[in-house]
């Protein structure tokens, strides 16, 4: 137990035991010390590298030695820091690791002494370039808090941000940092509007106009969440003007950029939204949704909100944690299905405390619904489904806040950007739908039209969302709010008349905090309700209506089935069922049949289909005794078409029903024609095969990713003309992947297992382009795939050419490595030199380099029958090659190639002298090399070469004097 301040880098309370890693670091440096002392300093230097050299324990022992010399000792750090530097073995990498390390856990425990220390050797390590400093700034920026004005964390955003304006050159170097540096001073932006904090914001705004204008086509990989942050400071003159363009001249930004919408529908990487929330916070909100039981929570939030959020600025960190939990914390199915606290009701929590302030609670309910404004079929639910819970599980007990919600997502559509209304009306509709679909909500009908809610939002509500109203339905036009109820929940005055109805509006909302924040906080144990969010998960009392529907029209049917249907009901067994769908295939001579009985069995097979069934352990399935309920559904489908169209039905009422019949099929069927029954099936849906085929593939990977990655190979191989190279499909899969998975595709698609992008060059330039705005993993993984496949060199050549290495550099430094490993074409040449010198002229450099030393001879002589064959502009090839040979200033390609280039370069220059005064040079040394075989008689190269080392010959080196 620590006594009082004993540690030169922390700072302890009379209790704290003292930390491992100041320990260490103590240790490291006292042992430093005992070696160093009494030397003269280059006798401690070849002491030290003698040192370094033994092992890696020893090498490790002198770098933190020296990293607690540098943040002790600040009058020695310079001396410090060039012994580091000189020493280190590995590029400083332990160092920086470390470093991360401190800035990360340890932060805000340092002494303010060492704080300026770790910014004095980021910055050192910034001037230096040493590899990884981005890593550090990344760690310093995910430790400032939206909404804190504290001195700690003003100084430590000013410190940084004066360390990125003195070093600008090399914070444009890295793209990927100017997104996170720009994310998180436009989030800080709106906490200093402060007199006392004005000259800060000027120069935030500086540096982040500045980055905008002179780099946006690099901003812009941040995505949607751009728009929210720039729209927070719209009244900052720099940023109107900003919006002005973005807005009406979008050329101006970047010819590549087309306007807002192109910004508006690139979803944002979990990494920018993650780096608002620091260290401590993000593990305390997974602990919060992971450990935490729902009806036991409220001492955890309690402690959440007297640690984190008891300020009236620390709600502006709010929106941050919101979006953190929408858009980043994706519980398993084991945890949805389980006890544990629910995001939505946590979401709940934190909009009841911010409602004290109307404009942090607007922003905190915009972070809510934000994915839901462009939401497209390739987003992820899990972004969108905390919004429509939270709405759905409040309305019995706690309708204010569903109120509150409703209306500000029917006031957000036309107002939040008037140049895209109908876009984000959709988007919004297309959400909602998706919602429906995967069963997150059994319905609309209790939320849209409750008499809980105003006449007046129930008419919004209708106008807005009429197609989700069931017809002939027309809302109700007043309610009554039973006063027991009401009183309960919100404590409101015992006045309030029995018969009142109730109008919410904008400034009652305002004043509910207390009420709103009791209501989520005080739940009794024997209260807490168990809701398993999961797409397929629902409480008994909230069974899909079309299922009553159902079995209320269940006279319908022939008597026969009926009883089928009712014995199957009772026993739940593949018996059963076998029994009814053999006699359903008796009845199912019309449709009706099968419209009435495919939502009852979505109802019976509820369990089969639900969050407890994972179908990774049922692949020895088929062994059992006691078959599942849905392979006596699928055993039947194969042999009926009645069956088969039942399942067609049945995907309206269950949509795991795809994926879970193709797992069936792969299983159980033979290797030719595997999956041919799924295509009958696919074949009855009205939409295209390949969009049938990616909804159940979506819905696989949004509930099992391992039989996701499972099913793909037989996927592709069986329907590989239909699927191939469909960029929403790989979108899917590189997604969801992980190195596990990407290393299992690369080695099936080394084998030729199956394939993935196909030989169609104009299909895979299509996939290409449109995987340029997703996330870097993401394209690195495309790459990978691509590679392994094993693409035509010459589409990757293609490719390259509308590739730009600033705009786009994961695909263009991947398609130069995948070039590298190919081998030399005359084709393949030929494309490459046909690329345009102004744009390209890198690309050849490197891989027309590369070619060359790989193989001389070859070159040469595929060169000389493009010039002969005048397969590529001669001015653009000549140019080229120019380049390449004073790049690698390697006379070689003339000895090797038995004279055939040196001949076709002068036969091209006497018929095109035009080009002699352009490429004098070039013609110079070819002219050298001419004068030089006259001289002596055909035969052996070497003997040219040994003549050479005699007599001075013009070589490459004369070009670069030319």
């Amino acid at each position: 137990i620590m006594l009082g301040k004993q540690s030169r880098l922390f700072c302890y309370d009379l209790l704290d035991a003292k930390d491992e890693l100041d320990e260490k670091l103590e240790k490291s440096y006292h042992e430093l010390s005992v070696v160093t002392s009494n030397r003269r300093e280059n006798e401690i230097y070849d002491h030290l590298n003698q040192k370094v050299c033994k092992s890696a324990q020893e090498h490790e022992e002198v770098i933190l030695g020296l990293l607690y010399a540098l943040l002790t000792d600040s009058a020695a750090a310079s001396k410090n820091y060039s012994t580091l530097a000189m020493i280190a073995r590995d590029g400083m990498a332990h160092l920086i690791r470390m470093v991360e390390i401190i800035i990360l856990e340890k932060l805000q425990k340092l002494q303010d002494s060492v704080k300026d220390q770790v910014l004095w050797l980021v910055r050192e390590l910034v001037q230096t370039h040493v590899a990884g400093a981005d890593i550090l700034c990344y760690a310093l920026l995910k430790q400032m808090p939206a909404g804190s004005t504290s001195r700690g964390d003003i100084w430590l955003v000013e410190s940084l941000l004066h360390l990125l304006l003195d070093n600008r050159s090399w914070l444009e170097s890295q793209p990927a940092l100017i997104d996170s540096v720009l994310y998180t001073y436009l989030s800080l932006i709106p906490s200093h509007f402060t007199a006392k904090l004005a000259a800060l914001r000027e120069q935030e705004t500086g540096l982040c106009v500045s980055l905008l204008r002179s780099k946006f086509m690099d901003c812009i990989q941040i995505g949607r969440d751009l728009i929210r942050l720039l729209q927070n400071v719209a009244r900052i003159p720099e940023f109107s003007e900003l919006w002005r363009d973005i807005l009406q001249f979008p050329e101006r930004l970047s010819p590549h950029f087309t306007g807002i919408l192109l910004l508006a529908t690139k979803r944002t990487s979990r990494r920018f939204i993650s780096g608002r929330i620091t260290p401590e916070l993000e593990i305390k909100l997974n602990f919060l949704l992971s450990k935490v039981k729902f009806g036991q929570h409220k001492k955890y939030q309690e402690w959440f909100q007297k640690k984190h959020l008891s300020s009236p600025e620390s709600l502006e960190m709010i929106p941050e944690l919101i979006r953190y939990i929408c858009c980043v914390i994706h519980p398993t199915n084991e945890i949805l299905g389980s006890d544990i606290l629910p995001r939505w009701a946590v979401v709940g929590w934190l909009l009841s405390l911010c409602q004290v302030n109307p404009v942090i609670s607007s922003f905190a309910k915009l972070a809510l619904f934000y994915d839901w404004l462009f939401y497209s079929e390739s987003d992820n639910i899990m972004n969108i489904e905390p919004g429509i819970l939270l709405m759905h599980h409040s309305l019995r007990s706690h309708h204010v806040m569903t109120a509150s919600l409703l209306d500000f997502i029917c006031r957000l559509i036309p107002s939040y950007c008037p140049a895209l209304d109908k876009t984000v009306e959709c988007s919004v509709k297309m959400a909602l739908t998706d919602i429906l679909q995967k069963g997150v909500v059994p319905s609309f009908d209790t939320l849209f039209d409750n008499p809980k809610l105003d006449s007046d939002l129930k008419a919004m509500l209708k106008a807005t969302f009429f197609e989700f109203y069931p017809q002939g339905i027309t809302p109700q036009t007043s309610c009554s709010i039973e006063e027991s109820n009401f009183a309960d929940q919100f404590a409101l005055d015992s006045s309030t008349p029995e018969d009142t109805v109730i109008t919410i509006s904008d400034d009652e909302l305002v004043g509910e905090d207390d009420e709103v924040t009791s209501a989520f906080s005080d739940v009794e144990g024997n209260e807490a309700e168990v809701f398993q969010v999961i797409t397929e998960g629902r409480n008994e009392d909230d069974s899909n209506s079309s299922a009553g529907d159902g079995w209320n029209r269940i006279t319908e049917l022939p008597t026969e089935l009926q009883e089928k249907l009712f014995s199957f009901r009772e026993e739940r067994n593949s018996k059963q069922l076998d029994e009814c769908l053999e006699q359903l295939q008796k009845s199912a001579q019309n449709e009706g049949a099968l419209m009435i009985v495919a939502p009852l069995l979505a109802d019976l097979l509820s369990d089969d289909f639900g969050a407890g069934c994972s179908l990774y352990h049922e692949a020895d399935a088929q062994s059992r005794s006691n078959e599942r309920n849905y392979h006596c559904l699928f055993r039947h489908a194969i042999s009926s078409s009645s069956i088969l169209s039942l399942l067609v039905a049945l995907h309206r009422h269950q949509p795991k029903v795809g994926y879970f019949f193709l797992f069936y099929l792969q299983k159980t069927g033979r290797s030719q024609d595997l999956f041919l029954p799924y295509s009958k099936y696919v074949g009855m849906f009205s939409e295209p095969f390949a969009t049938c085929v990616c909804r159940d593939l979506k819905e696989c990977v949004e509930n099992e990713c391992t039989i996701f990655y499972l099913l793909l190979p037989d996927v592709y191989k069986q329907f590989h003309d239909k699927i191939c190279g469909v960029a929403s499909l790989l979108n899917m899969i590189v997604a969801n992947i992980d190195p596990v998975q990407l290393s299992k595709l690369v080695h099936k698609l080394m084998l030729k297992q199956f394939q993935m992008f196909g030989h169609d060059c104009q299909l895979l330039q299509e996939t290409i382009i449109s995987s340029l705005q997703w996330d870097s993993f993401e394209q690195f993984c495309v790459w990978q795939l691509l590679s392994a496949e094993g693409p035509d060199i010459q589409n990757i050549i293609i490719i390259l050419e509308k590739l730009s290495l600033e705009e786009h550099p994961e695909a263009f430094s991947s398609a130069l490595l995948l070039l590298k490993c190919e081998p030399l074409g005359a084709m393949a040449l030929g494309t490459l030199f046909s690329l345009p010198v102004s744009s390209h002229c890198g690309v050849v450099d490197a891989v027309g380099s590369h070619w060359l030393n790989l193989n001389p001879s070859k070159y040469a002589k595929y060169l000389s029958q493009l010039m002969d064959k005048a397969a590529v502009k001669i001015d653009t090839l000549l140019e080229h090659l120019t380049r390449v040979l004073i790049y690698l200033n390697n006379n070689q390609i003339f000895e090797v190639s038995e004279h055939v280039l040196t001949k076709s370069l002068l036969k091209l220059f006497t018929s095109f002298p035009e080009f002699l005064a352009k490429f004098e040079s070039l013609y110079r040394v070819v002219s050298a090399y001419t004068d030089e075989l006259r001289k002596k008689p055909q035969g052996n190269i070497l003997k040219v070469e040994q003549k050479n080392k005699k007599r001075k010959v013009m070589n490459i080196d004369d070009l670069l004097d030319a």
